[in-house]
């Protein structure tokens, strides 16, 4: 069994890194500053993405690969992740073009090291005060649910700790034109009635009258051979707090995905944008529930479950029943029925 140090940060290779102490930040922001320099003097956008997890880390490269009709790169990219042992590797990976995240899809390696050491559009940092810089924040951090009991839905909660620190990290350091886009998928009236004021008050606290730019917009990243393509080549949905973040999040979308193979549905509220994906993988929980149990049925009673459903799929209005997986489980499918629930009493 290996053992980490405290003081590094072990990859799931294995290879350690350690962690960086106070002394170091400022020459990582000097690092980072320099390279903003460079990226404005080529007239690009500076984006920031907090949380390079599964989807975070491709998100950026998908951001970084950006280029305008002439084919040249629009955005550069700064990757933040808190510098914990669990997760600072990351760090110097992306940093040496490697993908943090192993998938089957190969364009995941080719876009990141691309990205890095080619076109020099994406760049990954643990120093949060690169939030200064940005002109577009993409928070790809974890919401999780905690159910206090095992079968019980009902008793669990949201767990926005992670959400929350990271939004206020945010209020503290960018700029006051700066758009914030959560990717998150969160319990309905996150947007609007957490994270919202948390920018507010950071805000008030500064001294900055402005009203923070507050959109949201859901991933529907599926790890396997689409990766890449289940983020840029898929339809979204957005939302803006008010009229000018709406404007802000709909032109960036345009400009990061393939939005004209895959139109763009722009809600009004976030509110909105939030239960479209909690409805969206609930629907699809029960339904793959619905199928275990008559999966369950048929095994026991040596019923053949799939000459029963292409008996029932001739029925036009029954043609798109899907046939029975292994169960039901994953990271979102599980928890975000529970966001919504917890959402209707908070």
């Amino acid at each position: 069994m290996i053992l980490s140090n405290p003081e590094t940060s072990l990859s799931p290779s294995g290879e350690s890194f350690p962690l960086p102490v106070k002394a170091d930040y400022n020459n990582e922001l000097k690092r980072i500053e320099e390279l903003v320099r460079q990226a404005r003097s080529e007239h690009k956008e500076i984006v920031v993405v907090m949380g390079l997890g599964f989807v975070g880390a491709v998100m950026a490269a998908i951001v970084a690969d950006t280029k305008d009709a002439a084919g040249k790169n629009t955005k550069f990219v700064i990757g933040c992740q808190r510098p914990s042992p669990r997760s600072f590797w990351k760090i110097p990976l992306i940093n040496r073009g490697e993908a943090p995240v192993k998938a089957e899809d190969p364009e995941v390696d080719i876009l990141i090291k691309r990205c890095v050491l080619d076109d020099k559009t994406l760049v990954a940092t643990y120093n949060s005060d690169c939030l200064q810089f940005a002109d577009c924040v993409v928070v790809d951090v974890q919401c999780d649910f905690a159910k206090k009991e095992l079968g019980n839905m009902k008793s669990g909660e949201a767990d926005m700790a992670a959400l929350e620190d990271t939004m206020r990290t945010i209020g503290e350091k960018i700029q006051p034109n700066c758009l914030v886009l959560i990717e998150t998928t969160v319990a309905p009236g996150t947007t609007e009635f957490v994270a919202w004021p948390i920018l507010k008050k950071a805000f008030a606290n500064r001294g900055i009258n402005e009203i923070p730019l507050l959109a949201h917009s859901f991933e529907r990243v599926m790890p396997g051979k689409q990766y890449v393509a289940s983020i840029r080549d898929f339809w979204r949905v957005c939302s803006g707090c008010e009229t000018v973040a709406r404007a802000r999040v709909e032109k960036f979308l345009h400009e990061v995905l393939n939005t004209k193979d895959f139109p763009l549905t722009v809600m009004d509220r976030p509110i909105e944008s939030e239960t479209t994906k909690i409805v969206e993988n609930s629907y699809r929980a029960t339904i793959l529930a619905y199928l275990n149990e008559w999966s369950l049925f048929a095994e026991r009673n040596g019923v053949d479950l799939i000459k029963v459903i292409n008996a029932i799929k001739m029925r036009p209005t029954h043609s798109n029943m899907i046939f029975p997986g292994p169960g039901i489980g994953g990271y979102c499918l599980p928890k975000d029925g529970g966001l919504g629930y917890w959402a209707l009493n908070y």
